[in-house]
Protein backbone atom coordinates (compact mmCIF):
# COMPACT_ATOMS: atom_id res chain seq x y z
CA UNK A 1 0.00 0.00 0.00
CA UNK A 2 1.34 3.66 -0.92
CA UNK A 3 1.62 6.22 1.91
CA UNK A 4 -1.37 8.56 1.73
CA UNK A 5 -0.18 11.84 0.14
CA UNK A 6 -1.80 15.52 0.42
CA UNK A 7 -1.55 16.67 -2.93
CA UNK A 8 -4.20 19.42 -4.10
CA UNK A 9 -7.28 18.34 -6.55
CA UNK A 10 -8.30 21.08 -9.04
CA UNK A 11 -12.27 21.11 -8.20
CA UNK A 12 -11.61 21.27 -4.83
CA UNK A 13 -9.75 25.16 -5.45
CA UNK A 14 -12.15 27.98 -4.53
CA UNK A 15 -10.76 29.50 -7.93
CA UNK A 16 -11.21 27.22 -10.12
CA UNK A 17 -14.08 27.66 -12.34
CA UNK A 18 -17.41 26.70 -11.56
CA UNK A 19 -18.52 25.53 -15.22
CA UNK A 20 -15.24 23.30 -14.98
CA UNK A 21 -16.07 22.23 -11.70
CA UNK A 22 -19.15 21.07 -13.07
CA UNK A 23 -17.88 19.13 -15.70
CA UNK A 24 -15.89 17.36 -13.32
CA UNK A 25 -18.53 16.49 -11.23
CA UNK A 26 -21.21 15.74 -13.82
CA UNK A 27 -18.28 13.13 -15.75
CA UNK A 28 -18.47 11.19 -12.61
CA UNK A 29 -22.15 11.28 -12.13
CA UNK A 30 -22.42 9.82 -15.85
CA UNK A 31 -19.49 6.84 -14.99
CA UNK A 32 -21.24 6.15 -12.07
CA UNK A 33 -24.08 5.49 -13.74
CA UNK A 34 -22.56 3.73 -16.80
CA UNK A 35 -20.96 1.19 -14.42
CA UNK A 36 -24.15 0.70 -12.33
CA UNK A 37 -22.75 1.63 -9.56
CA UNK A 38 -26.06 1.77 -7.33
CA UNK A 39 -26.55 -1.80 -7.81
CA UNK A 40 -23.75 -1.89 -5.07
CA UNK A 41 -24.44 0.98 -2.90
CA UNK A 42 -28.43 0.63 -2.71
CA UNK A 43 -28.54 -2.66 -1.04
CA UNK A 44 -25.84 -1.49 1.54
CA UNK A 45 -27.94 1.52 2.08
CA UNK A 46 -30.95 -0.75 2.35
CA UNK A 47 -29.33 -2.93 5.13
CA UNK A 48 -28.95 1.03 6.73
CA UNK A 49 -32.74 2.02 6.41
CA UNK A 50 -33.77 -1.32 8.13
CA UNK A 51 -31.67 -0.91 10.61
CA UNK A 52 -32.45 2.45 11.65
CA UNK A 53 -35.86 2.87 10.37
CA UNK A 54 -34.88 6.11 8.77
CA UNK A 55 -36.67 7.18 5.25
CA UNK A 56 -34.29 10.49 4.82
CA UNK A 57 -30.52 10.03 3.31
CA UNK A 58 -28.84 13.61 3.98
CA UNK A 59 -26.04 13.18 0.74
CA UNK A 60 -22.87 15.69 1.38
CA UNK A 61 -20.61 16.46 -0.84
CA UNK A 62 -23.29 15.61 -3.73
CA UNK A 63 -21.42 17.86 -6.63
CA UNK A 64 -23.50 16.65 -9.47
CA UNK A 65 -25.92 14.07 -7.53
CA UNK A 66 -23.58 10.89 -8.36
CA UNK A 67 -24.67 8.03 -7.85
CA UNK A 68 -28.15 9.08 -6.01
CA UNK A 69 -30.58 8.76 -8.63
CA UNK A 70 -30.28 5.09 -9.50
CA UNK A 71 -30.29 4.50 -5.84
CA UNK A 72 -33.62 5.99 -5.03
CA UNK A 73 -35.22 3.91 -7.73
CA UNK A 74 -33.75 0.76 -7.09
CA UNK A 75 -34.98 1.30 -3.40
CA UNK A 76 -38.01 2.50 -4.12
CA UNK A 77 -38.42 -0.53 -6.84
CA UNK A 78 -37.50 -2.65 -3.70
CA UNK A 79 -40.31 -1.65 -1.49
CA UNK A 80 -38.21 0.76 0.67
CA UNK A 81 -38.89 4.52 -0.48
CA UNK A 82 -36.57 7.24 1.19
CA UNK A 83 -36.40 11.14 0.63
CA UNK A 84 -32.80 12.34 -0.23
CA UNK A 85 -31.49 15.88 0.72
CA UNK A 86 -28.43 16.90 -1.75
CA UNK A 87 -25.45 19.26 -0.33
CA UNK A 88 -22.27 20.87 -1.15
CA UNK A 89 -19.66 23.14 -0.10
CA UNK A 90 -20.10 24.70 -3.89
CA UNK A 91 -23.81 23.59 -4.90
CA UNK A 92 -24.76 22.76 -8.00
CA UNK A 93 -27.57 24.42 -8.70
CA UNK A 94 -28.09 23.08 -11.90
CA UNK A 95 -27.86 19.98 -11.11
CA UNK A 96 -29.83 20.19 -8.04
CA UNK A 97 -32.50 21.32 -10.23
CA UNK A 98 -32.69 18.61 -12.93
CA UNK A 99 -32.47 15.77 -10.19
CA UNK A 100 -35.56 17.24 -8.12
CA UNK A 101 -37.37 17.11 -11.76
CA UNK A 102 -36.36 13.59 -12.64
CA UNK A 103 -36.88 12.18 -9.35
CA UNK A 104 -40.26 13.81 -8.87
CA UNK A 105 -39.23 15.33 -5.93
CA UNK A 106 -38.03 12.61 -3.61
CA UNK A 107 -34.45 14.42 -4.50
CA UNK A 108 -34.30 18.14 -2.58
CA UNK A 109 -31.28 20.08 -3.49
CA UNK A 110 -29.91 22.58 -0.74
CA UNK A 111 -29.08 25.79 -1.92
CA UNK A 112 -27.37 26.97 0.60
CA UNK A 113 -23.46 25.99 0.92
CA UNK A 114 -23.25 23.09 4.11
CA UNK A 115 -20.07 22.33 6.15
CA UNK A 116 -19.69 18.45 6.25
CA UNK A 117 -18.18 18.97 9.60
CA UNK A 118 -20.79 21.08 10.73
CA UNK A 119 -24.17 19.94 9.21
CA UNK A 120 -27.09 21.85 10.87
CA UNK A 121 -29.52 20.04 12.88
CA UNK A 122 -32.53 21.07 10.93
CA UNK A 123 -30.80 18.06 8.07
CA UNK A 124 -30.90 15.01 10.06
CA UNK A 125 -31.42 11.45 8.31
CA UNK A 126 -28.60 8.53 6.87
CA UNK A 127 -25.24 10.71 5.77
CA UNK A 128 -23.98 9.66 2.64
CA UNK A 129 -20.69 10.58 1.05
CA UNK A 130 -20.41 9.20 -2.77
CA UNK A 131 -16.63 9.29 -3.23
CA UNK A 132 -15.70 12.56 -1.75
CA UNK A 133 -14.44 11.41 1.59
CA UNK A 134 -10.76 11.34 0.33
CA UNK A 135 -10.57 14.84 -0.16
CA UNK A 136 -10.34 15.86 3.08
CA UNK A 137 -7.50 15.89 5.05
CA UNK A 138 -7.23 13.15 7.94
CA UNK A 139 -8.04 15.95 11.00
CA UNK A 140 -11.58 17.19 8.85
CA UNK A 141 -12.65 13.47 7.90
CA UNK A 142 -12.14 12.48 11.38
CA UNK A 143 -14.27 15.82 12.37
CA UNK A 144 -16.85 14.46 9.94
CA UNK A 145 -16.98 11.25 11.55
CA UNK A 146 -17.31 13.35 14.90
CA UNK A 147 -20.43 15.26 13.80
CA UNK A 148 -22.41 12.68 12.84
CA UNK A 149 -21.55 10.74 15.93
CA UNK A 150 -22.32 14.26 18.32
CA UNK A 151 -25.74 13.87 16.42
CA UNK A 152 -26.08 10.27 16.48
CA UNK A 153 -26.89 10.17 12.68
CA UNK A 154 -25.91 7.55 10.66
CA UNK A 155 -23.43 7.74 8.05
CA UNK A 156 -22.22 5.36 4.91
CA UNK A 157 -18.77 6.24 2.91
CA UNK A 158 -18.35 5.09 -0.43
CA UNK A 159 -15.52 5.29 -2.25
CA UNK A 160 -14.59 4.37 -5.65
CA UNK A 161 -10.42 4.98 -5.69
CA UNK A 162 -8.10 2.99 -4.36
CA UNK A 163 -4.46 3.77 -2.99
CA UNK A 164 -2.26 1.07 -5.15
CA UNK A 165 -0.09 1.81 -7.84
CA UNK A 166 -1.80 0.06 -10.21
CA UNK A 167 -4.89 1.89 -9.62
CA UNK A 168 -3.41 5.47 -9.96
CA UNK A 169 -1.17 5.20 -12.76
CA UNK A 170 -4.54 3.26 -15.09
CA UNK A 171 -6.55 5.97 -13.48
CA UNK A 172 -4.96 9.10 -15.28
CA UNK A 173 -5.23 8.07 -18.47
CA UNK A 174 -8.49 6.38 -18.01
CA UNK A 175 -9.91 9.47 -16.90
CA UNK A 176 -8.39 11.79 -19.55
CA UNK A 177 -9.82 9.56 -22.23
CA UNK A 178 -13.18 9.25 -20.14
CA UNK A 179 -13.65 12.74 -20.33
CA UNK A 180 -13.48 12.77 -24.51
CA UNK A 181 -16.09 10.24 -24.25
CA UNK A 182 -18.81 11.59 -21.66
CA UNK A 183 -19.06 15.36 -22.59
CA UNK A 184 -21.59 14.47 -25.30
CA UNK A 185 -23.70 13.13 -23.23
CA UNK A 186 -23.74 15.68 -20.59
CA UNK A 187 -26.68 17.93 -19.66
CA UNK A 188 -27.54 20.56 -19.98
CA UNK A 189 -24.99 21.44 -22.63
CA UNK A 190 -22.39 23.72 -22.62
CA UNK A 191 -19.93 25.13 -25.02
CA UNK A 192 -17.23 25.82 -22.49
CA UNK A 193 -17.27 22.00 -21.68
CA UNK A 194 -16.76 21.50 -25.43
CA UNK A 195 -14.42 24.34 -25.89
CA UNK A 196 -12.06 22.77 -23.08
CA UNK A 197 -12.11 19.32 -23.72
CA UNK A 198 -11.52 19.02 -27.84
CA UNK A 199 -10.36 22.68 -28.26
CA UNK A 200 -7.75 22.96 -25.64
CA UNK A 201 -8.29 19.72 -23.09
CA UNK A 202 -8.34 21.34 -20.29
CA UNK A 203 -11.10 19.90 -18.88
CA UNK A 204 -9.98 16.40 -19.74
CA UNK A 205 -6.06 17.14 -18.29
CA UNK A 206 -7.63 18.28 -14.40
CA UNK A 207 -9.79 15.38 -14.46
CA UNK A 208 -7.36 13.15 -15.03
CA UNK A 209 -4.98 14.95 -12.29
CA UNK A 210 -7.98 15.03 -10.26
CA UNK A 211 -8.31 11.16 -10.30
CA UNK A 212 -4.79 10.25 -10.04
CA UNK A 213 -4.67 12.29 -6.78
CA UNK A 214 -8.05 11.07 -5.51
CA UNK A 215 -6.40 7.40 -5.51
CA UNK A 216 -3.02 8.76 -3.73
CA UNK A 217 -5.19 10.81 -1.06
CA UNK A 218 -7.83 7.73 -0.22
CA UNK A 219 -8.03 5.79 3.15
CA UNK A 220 -7.64 2.29 3.88
CA UNK A 221 -9.21 0.51 6.01
CA UNK A 222 -6.57 0.91 9.23
CA UNK A 223 -6.99 4.61 8.41
CA UNK A 224 -10.87 4.47 8.59
CA UNK A 225 -10.57 2.45 11.39
CA UNK A 226 -8.64 5.31 13.41
CA UNK A 227 -10.69 8.05 12.82
CA UNK A 228 -13.86 6.65 13.77
CA UNK A 229 -12.95 6.83 17.34
CA UNK A 230 -13.34 10.16 16.89
CA UNK A 231 -17.39 8.48 17.71
CA UNK A 232 -18.96 7.21 20.79
CA UNK A 233 -18.10 3.51 21.31
CA UNK A 234 -21.89 2.75 20.96
CA UNK A 235 -21.40 2.80 16.74
CA UNK A 236 -20.94 -0.30 14.63
CA UNK A 237 -18.57 0.12 11.92
CA UNK A 238 -18.45 -1.99 8.83
CA UNK A 239 -15.83 -2.08 6.25
CA UNK A 240 -16.48 -3.85 3.41
CA UNK A 241 -14.89 -4.35 -0.62
CA UNK A 242 -17.09 -4.73 -3.43
CA UNK A 243 -16.83 -5.43 -7.29
CA UNK A 244 -18.25 -2.54 -9.18
CA UNK A 245 -20.53 -4.48 -11.89
CA UNK A 246 -19.32 -2.23 -15.14
CA UNK A 247 -15.37 -1.39 -14.14
CA UNK A 248 -12.25 -3.16 -13.09
CA UNK A 249 -12.29 -1.30 -10.00
CA UNK A 250 -13.75 -2.44 -5.95
CA UNK A 251 -15.54 -0.13 -4.12
CA UNK A 252 -14.65 0.99 -0.61
CA UNK A 253 -17.39 1.05 1.59
CA UNK A 254 -17.13 1.90 5.59
CA UNK A 255 -20.59 2.50 7.18
CA UNK A 256 -21.38 3.37 10.87
CA UNK A 257 -24.45 3.16 12.78
CA UNK A 258 -25.43 3.86 16.25
CA UNK A 259 -26.83 1.17 18.66
CA UNK A 260 -30.77 1.25 18.67
CA UNK A 261 -32.56 0.30 22.42
CA UNK A 262 -35.29 -1.07 19.88
CA UNK A 263 -32.97 -3.10 17.52
CA UNK A 264 -36.07 -4.94 15.41
CA UNK A 265 -37.92 -1.81 14.67
CA UNK A 266 -38.21 -3.38 10.92
CA UNK A 267 -38.41 -6.50 9.36
CA UNK A 268 -35.87 -8.73 8.08
CA UNK A 269 -37.47 -8.89 4.62
CA UNK A 270 -37.23 -4.78 3.38
CA UNK A 271 -39.79 -6.39 0.73
CA UNK A 272 -42.94 -6.78 3.31
CA UNK A 273 -41.31 -4.06 5.72
CA UNK A 274 -43.86 -1.35 7.38
CA UNK A 275 -44.03 1.57 4.51
CA UNK A 276 -44.55 5.00 6.02
CA UNK A 277 -46.62 6.96 4.09
CA UNK A 278 -44.37 10.02 2.45
CA UNK A 279 -45.52 13.21 3.53
CA UNK A 280 -46.69 15.51 0.65
CA UNK A 281 -44.60 18.34 1.79
CA UNK A 282 -41.24 19.56 -0.16
CA UNK A 283 -38.15 18.23 1.84
CA UNK A 284 -35.91 21.66 2.16
CA UNK A 285 -32.65 22.80 4.26
CA UNK A 286 -35.05 24.46 6.82
CA UNK A 287 -37.55 21.50 7.80
CA UNK A 288 -37.03 20.26 11.38
CA UNK A 289 -35.02 17.63 12.11
CA UNK A 290 -36.11 13.38 12.19
CA UNK A 291 -35.98 11.60 15.26
CA UNK A 292 -32.64 11.32 16.23
CA UNK A 293 -31.39 7.66 17.71
CA UNK A 294 -31.42 8.01 21.27
CA UNK A 295 -28.12 7.63 22.93
CA UNK A 296 -27.76 4.12 25.04
CA UNK A 297 -28.93 4.92 28.67
CA UNK A 298 -26.62 1.82 29.65
CA UNK A 299 -24.76 -1.75 28.35
CA UNK A 300 -23.59 0.07 25.41
CA UNK A 301 -22.13 -1.57 22.56
CA UNK A 302 -18.26 -1.84 21.80
CA UNK A 303 -17.34 -1.25 18.29
CA UNK A 304 -17.86 -4.41 16.25
CA UNK A 305 -17.38 -5.25 12.26
CA UNK A 306 -14.03 -4.60 12.17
Amino acid sequence: MLRRMRLFEFHDLGWFPVVLRDGITECLRLYAEQIGLEKVIAPLLAEVVQTTGIRRIVDLCSGSCGPILPVVEWLADTGMPVDVVATDKYPNAVAFRRIESLSGGRVHGCPEAVDATRVPESLSGIRTVFNAFHHFDPGTARAMLADAGRKRQPIAIFEITDRTMWQALATFPGSFLLMFALVPRMRPRRWAHWVFTYLLPVLPLAFAWDGFVSCLRSYNKRELTEMSRSVPADYVWTFRRAAAPGAPIRLTCFIGIPKQTASARVPTDHRTSIRRERSKTRPSCGNGPLPIIPERTAGACPREGL
